[in-house]
């Protein structure tokens, strides 16, 4: 059995390498191709995946043709190497049109994350179709797969699998900052995070500290803090300085989650160039960013997007976070006890039935 995957972020590597695992325990001698990074270096695919971390809308209008060609490349690789099941995680902009293309040839397709169409861009469930098997990381997101051609499934979040390591009640004075995964994001909101702890630190009685996922980010988050003495970064894995922190904030994304399973109360930032911002806001479906929210269904992170994203806003959000610390706590350990838990054995069965006929 023949695998072709494409991951294009940290939290997409872990999530492929959880699936890849559980599909070896069905299929014997699971052979891998595609990009990837983290744990699925193990399966000795290409890492060369700089082109699929372009962000935005104008980011990647500039560099439009390269993402296409290097898109075409990978189909052909897939199809010249023959592969029986496509694994697209996450990026849908990207991974359709790869599904489409693949799904033409008969190589079953599945798409891990299901995009967002809850929160904005809701056409785009037509292109479900182009995809066998859509994985779901909460329940609340089945009922939007309804076009999908064979079966969603809600997995869960793996990391929901490590809940464990962040569980600790010896908490420090420590506020975990969490700029993104991705350079694009750390441009964008690092130095933000940085004034705003230093105005709410003004008596210095916490230190922040960044966990950082890719040695190549080091030399960037290095740059930014190398002035800042109460500030400093970690090569570690996040749960490591989340369970010790007292408060944190963090870039939108996967780190919303942690910091979630960490009961740890957050500001969620995000900031992007004006034309990003103007477009996305008029495409946005939902009140909030961050997933805790969205299940919650309420303000338990507070958000602060674009020009709210202050200094002086972040500051208040931490001073606001401390002082009400237990009934922040209390309404974060509500909306984690909506997670549920992760289960892949339903659609490795499925997919296994689905190849043997």
């Amino acid at each position: 059995m023949k695998i072709g995957i494409v991951s294009a972020e940290p939290s997409g590597d872990l999530l492929g390498s959880k699936i890849l695992s559980k599909l070896e325990e069905k299929f014997e001698d699971l052979e891998v191709v595609g990009v990837g990074d983290g744990p699925l270096v193990q399966k000795n695919i290409s890492t060369d995946r700089e082109i699929l971390e372009i962000m935005g809308l104008v980011d990647p209008i500039l560099n439009f043709q390269k993402i296409i060609n290097f898109r075409n490349n990978l189909i052909q690789k897939f199809i010249d190497e023959n592969i029986d099941i496509f694994i697209g995680i996450d990026a849908p902009d990207f991974n359709f049109e790869i599904h489409k293309k693949l799904q033409k040839k008969g190589i079953k397709t599945v798409h891990v994350v299901c995009p967002s169409v809850w929160a904005w861009r809701p056409g785009r469930v037509k292109q479900f179709n182009y995809v066998d098997y859509m994985l779901c990381l909460f329940p609340f997101e089945l009922e939007y797969c309804a076009n999908v051609n064979k079966q969603a499934f809600c997995i869960g979040h793996p990391l929901l699998d490590k809940q464990k390591d962040f569980e600790n009640d010896d908490k420090e004075n420590i506020i975990c900052i969490m700029p993104g995964s991705r350079k694009a994001e750390i441009q964008n909101n690092l130095e933000v995070m940085i004034d705003g702890f230093n105005q709410f630190n003004f008596e210095e009685k916490y230190k922040a500290i960044i966990p950082i996922y890719k040695e190549d980010d080091k030399y960037l988050i290095q740059d930014k803090i190398q002035k800042h003495k109460n500030i400093t970064f970690a090569n570690v894995e996040s749960s490591e300085i989340l369970k010790k922190a007292k408060a944190a904030v963090v870039c939108s994304g996967t780190a919303t989650l942690e910091a979630l399973l960490a009961e740890v109360p957050t500001t969620v930032i995000y900031k992007t160039n004006w034309f990003n911002h103007l477009v996305l806001k008029n495409l946005m479906m939902s009140e909030f960013v961050s997933i805790p929210n969205i299940i919650a269904d309420e303000e338990i992170f507070f958000e602060l997007l674009q020009s709210n994203a202050t200094p002086e806003n972040i500051a208040h959000d931490l001073n606001s976070n401390l002082a009400d610390y237990e009934f922040r706590k209390e309404m974060i350990q509500a909306v984690k006890a909506k997670l549920g838990k992760t289960n892949l054995e339903f659609f490795c069965n499925r997919l296994y039935e689905d190849c043997r006929s």
